[in-house]
C-alpha cells in the first residue's frame, strides 16, 4: 500500500483523487482550472484563490472547498524560510451525488470557493483517513473508502456548504478528461471530434462560444498538468515533459514560461527574496489580482 506521504498524484475510481503539493517560492499562477469539486488543505504558508467572484486567503491550518468546473489566479505563499504546503483531496462526483441524495447535504452550495479557518482536530483527521482511503485502493472496501469522503462532505456541510451537482461536462471539460487520460498520444481535431459524436466544425464552433481554440486548449490541458506533476511529485522537469507530451525538453520549458510566466524550475527553486506579485487584468477571464 502506498503511504498518504508520498510524492505523487492518485486517483480511485469511484472515490476520488489526491496528491502533496509542495512549493518553494511565491508565484502568481493565471487561469487554473479546477475540474471536479475540491478540499484543499494548506499546511505551511498560505494560499489565495482569485476568481470571478472575489477572493479567499486560506492561512496554514485552514482549507477552502473549491467547486467543480471553476478557474482561479493562485498565489502559494511560503511559510517563512519555509516552503509551501498543501493537500487536496478531490471528491468523486458519484460519491457527491449520492450523499445528497440520502438528504446529508447541508448548507449552500458552494458557487466559487468556500474558506474554513482553522479546522477542528476530529476535521482534519476525517481528511487523512480519506486521503488514505484513497492510497489504500483495494486494501480497504470501498464502500468503507467511499464513507470517509462523506465524513468530509459532512464536515464541510458543518461550515456551512455544500458541493452542488455539477452541471453537464462543457466540451472543453469533454477534451480536458479525453486528453488527461493519455497526454503523450497526438490528439487531432477528427480523432477528439469522432470521441465526442460531433464534426469537427461542430467542435471548433462549440469551443469557439466558449472562447477557445483546440489548439490552445490541448497546450493548456498539459502544460496544467506538467504544473500539478512539478508542485505534487518529484519527476525530473525531462520527465515531465515526456509524460505530458513533448519530446523537447527545452520547446517544454519555454511553453511553459509562456502559460504561466514562469520557468519550470521555479515551482521548485528556493528564493531568498519573495516576488513581489504586480496587479494584473487577465484579458482572457477578466480576473483581476491586486
Amino acid at each position: 500500500m502506498t503511504s498518504g506521504s508520498e510524492r505523487c498524484v492518485v486517483q480511485r475510481e469511484g472515490v476520488g483523487a489526491t496528491a502533496r503539493i509542495i512549493q518553494r517560492r511565491a508565484l502568481l499562477l493565471t487561469r487554473i482550472v479546477v475540474d471536479l469539486p475540491t478540499l484543499m488543505v494548506v499546511r505551511q504558508g498560505s494560499k489565495r484563490l482569485i476568481g470571478p467572484g472575489g477572493e479567499i486567503t486560506i492561512p496554514a491550518g485552514g482549507a477552502a472547498a473549491i467547486a467543480g468546473g471553476r478557474i482561479f489566479d493562485v498565489i502559494n505563499r511560503p511559510a517563512a524560510g519555509g516552503i509551501y504546503e498543501a493537500e487536496w483531496l478531490v471528491c468523486d462526483p458519484t460519491v457527491i451525488a449520492g450523499f445528497a441524495a440520502d438528504g446529508e447535504g447541508a448548507g449552500r452550495p458552494i458557487a466559487e470557493a468556500m474558506a474554513i479557518g482553522a479546522m477542528a482536530p476530529d476535521f482534519t483527521s476525517a481528511f487523512d483517513r480519506a486521503r488514505a482511503a484513497v492510497f489504500a485502493g483495494g486494501d480497504l472496501p470501498h464502500m468503507v473508502a467511499v464513507q470517509r469522503i462523506r465524513e468530509v462532505l459532512g464536515w464541510i456541510g458543518h461550515h456551512g456548504g455544500r458541493f452542488a451537482a455539477p452541471p453537464p461536462p462543457s466540451v472543453a471539460a469533454r477534451i480536458r478528461a479525453l486528453v488527461s487520460r493519455d497526454l503523450r498520444a497526438t490528439w487531432r481535431s477528427n480523432d477528439l471530434a469522432c470521441r465526442l459524436a460531433m464534426s469537427e466544425a461542430t467542435l471548433r464552433r462549440r469551443l469557439a462560444a466558449e472562447g477557445l481554440s483546440l489548439t490552445g486548449l490541448l497546450a493548456d490541458i498539459r502544460m496544467s498538468h506538467a504544473l500539478m506533476l512539478l508542485q505534487a511529485t518529484d519527476l525530473g522537469i525531462t520527465r515531465i515533459a515526456f509524460d505530458v507530451g513533448y519530446d523537447s525538453p527545452s520547446r517544454f520549458a519555454a511553453r511553459f514560461r509562456q502559460r504561466f510566466g514562469h520557468p519550470p524550475a521555479a515551482v521548485r527553486e528556493h528564493v531568498a527574496d519573495r516576488m513581489t506579485v504586480q496587479p494584473y487584468t487577465d484579458e482572457n477571464t477578466g480576473i483581476s489580482a491586486k
